[in-house]
Protein backbone atom coordinates (compact mmCIF):
# COMPACT_ATOMS: atom_id res chain seq x y z
CA UNK A 1 0.00 0.00 0.00
CA UNK A 2 1.09 3.73 -0.62
CA UNK A 3 0.33 6.97 0.71
CA UNK A 4 0.97 10.05 -1.45
CA UNK A 5 3.67 12.57 0.08
CA UNK A 6 1.89 15.27 -1.54
CA UNK A 7 -1.50 14.55 -1.03
CA UNK A 8 -4.21 16.17 -3.71
CA UNK A 9 -1.54 15.82 -6.64
CA UNK A 10 -1.66 12.57 -8.07
CA UNK A 11 -2.97 9.16 -7.48
CA UNK A 12 -1.21 6.68 -5.82
CA UNK A 13 -3.70 3.63 -6.29
CA UNK A 14 -2.43 3.10 -9.87
CA UNK A 15 0.31 1.05 -10.91
CA UNK A 16 2.04 4.25 -13.14
CA UNK A 17 1.48 7.57 -11.18
CA UNK A 18 -0.85 9.85 -12.82
CA UNK A 19 -1.68 13.53 -12.06
CA UNK A 20 -4.79 15.27 -10.99
CA UNK A 21 -5.61 18.45 -12.97
CA UNK A 22 -8.37 20.65 -13.87
CA UNK A 23 -9.52 21.14 -17.78
CA UNK A 24 -11.87 24.16 -18.75
CA UNK A 25 -14.87 23.13 -20.20
CA UNK A 26 -15.10 27.03 -21.93
CA UNK A 27 -11.57 27.24 -23.60
CA UNK A 28 -10.11 23.89 -23.17
CA UNK A 29 -7.30 24.98 -21.37
CA UNK A 30 -5.23 22.32 -19.10
CA UNK A 31 -3.62 23.03 -16.03
CA UNK A 32 -1.30 20.88 -12.92
CA UNK A 33 -1.64 21.39 -10.58
CA UNK A 34 -5.43 21.51 -10.60
CA UNK A 35 -7.22 24.78 -10.37
CA UNK A 36 -10.19 25.48 -7.55
CA UNK A 37 -11.05 28.90 -8.43
CA UNK A 38 -11.04 29.92 -12.10
CA UNK A 39 -9.36 29.17 -15.28
CA UNK A 40 -6.33 31.10 -15.55
CA UNK A 41 -6.29 31.20 -19.49
CA UNK A 42 -9.65 32.55 -20.25
CA UNK A 43 -10.73 33.72 -16.59
CA UNK A 44 -13.98 31.02 -16.50
CA UNK A 45 -14.90 30.69 -13.24
CA UNK A 46 -14.91 27.29 -11.11
CA UNK A 47 -18.08 25.77 -12.38
CA UNK A 48 -16.03 25.56 -15.75
CA UNK A 49 -13.54 23.43 -14.56
CA UNK A 50 -13.87 19.43 -15.01
CA UNK A 51 -11.57 17.77 -12.60
CA UNK A 52 -9.08 15.41 -14.96
CA UNK A 53 -6.44 12.87 -14.44
CA UNK A 54 -3.48 13.25 -16.47
CA UNK A 55 -0.57 10.45 -17.31
CA UNK A 56 2.89 11.30 -16.16
CA UNK A 57 4.52 11.38 -20.03
CA UNK A 58 6.06 14.16 -21.91
CA UNK A 59 8.90 15.23 -22.92
CA UNK A 60 11.75 16.89 -21.01
CA UNK A 61 11.75 20.79 -21.76
CA UNK A 62 14.88 22.07 -19.27
CA UNK A 63 16.75 20.48 -16.62
CA UNK A 64 18.66 22.02 -13.91
CA UNK A 65 20.96 20.26 -11.32
CA UNK A 66 20.00 21.67 -7.66
CA UNK A 67 23.61 21.84 -5.30
CA UNK A 68 22.53 23.16 -2.33
CA UNK A 69 19.45 22.33 -0.78
CA UNK A 70 17.87 23.60 2.88
CA UNK A 71 15.52 21.21 2.73
CA UNK A 72 14.72 17.88 4.42
CA UNK A 73 12.67 15.89 2.18
CA UNK A 74 15.60 15.32 -0.62
CA UNK A 75 19.49 15.43 -0.64
CA UNK A 76 21.37 17.51 -3.09
CA UNK A 77 22.87 17.26 -6.03
CA UNK A 78 19.49 16.19 -7.10
CA UNK A 79 17.68 17.35 -10.75
CA UNK A 80 14.64 19.35 -11.28
CA UNK A 81 13.00 19.21 -14.63
CA UNK A 82 10.67 21.17 -16.83
CA UNK A 83 8.22 18.65 -18.50
CA UNK A 84 5.70 19.31 -21.19
CA UNK A 85 2.70 16.69 -20.33
CA UNK A 86 1.27 15.12 -23.70
CA UNK A 87 -2.29 16.39 -22.47
CA UNK A 88 -0.91 19.76 -22.29
CA UNK A 89 0.89 21.33 -19.14
CA UNK A 90 4.11 22.50 -18.76
CA UNK A 91 5.17 21.19 -15.11
CA UNK A 92 8.26 21.23 -13.39
CA UNK A 93 9.06 17.47 -10.99
CA UNK A 94 11.85 15.87 -9.40
CA UNK A 95 13.92 13.97 -11.76
CA UNK A 96 14.78 10.25 -10.25
CA UNK A 97 18.60 10.51 -11.41
CA UNK A 98 20.72 13.28 -12.43
CA UNK A 99 20.74 14.77 -16.23
CA UNK A 100 22.49 16.73 -18.91
CA UNK A 101 21.63 19.01 -21.24
CA UNK A 102 21.82 16.29 -23.77
CA UNK A 103 18.77 14.87 -22.32
CA UNK A 104 16.37 18.09 -23.35
CA UNK A 105 14.35 17.06 -26.02
CA UNK A 106 13.72 13.53 -24.84
CA UNK A 107 10.76 11.72 -23.54
CA UNK A 108 10.32 11.04 -19.99
CA UNK A 109 8.11 9.35 -18.23
CA UNK A 110 6.94 8.85 -14.01
CA UNK A 111 7.86 6.09 -11.73
CA UNK A 112 6.72 5.58 -8.35
CA UNK A 113 9.82 6.92 -5.81
CA UNK A 114 9.69 5.56 -2.32
CA UNK A 115 10.73 8.47 -0.05
CA UNK A 116 9.92 6.82 3.22
CA UNK A 117 7.89 4.07 5.08
CA UNK A 118 5.06 5.91 7.74
CA UNK A 119 4.46 3.99 10.67
CA UNK A 120 1.67 2.00 9.38
CA UNK A 121 3.99 0.61 7.31
CA UNK A 122 2.99 2.54 4.22
CA UNK A 123 5.10 3.55 1.71
CA UNK A 124 5.24 7.60 1.24
CA UNK A 125 5.74 7.81 -2.28
CA UNK A 126 6.23 10.70 -5.20
CA UNK A 127 6.62 10.25 -8.93
CA UNK A 128 9.85 11.31 -10.25
CA UNK A 129 10.79 11.56 -13.89
CA UNK A 130 13.43 9.90 -15.70
CA UNK A 131 14.52 9.49 -19.67
CA UNK A 132 11.74 6.82 -20.94
CA UNK A 133 13.01 3.24 -21.68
Amino acid sequence: MRQAAHPGLYDVDSHVPTLRGTRCNRCGATSFPALGIGCEVCGADESSLEPITLNATGVLHSVATVHLHHGHDIEAPFAIGEIQLDEGPLIRATMSQLLGLESIGQRVDAAWFTLRTDDDGLDVVEPRFDVAS
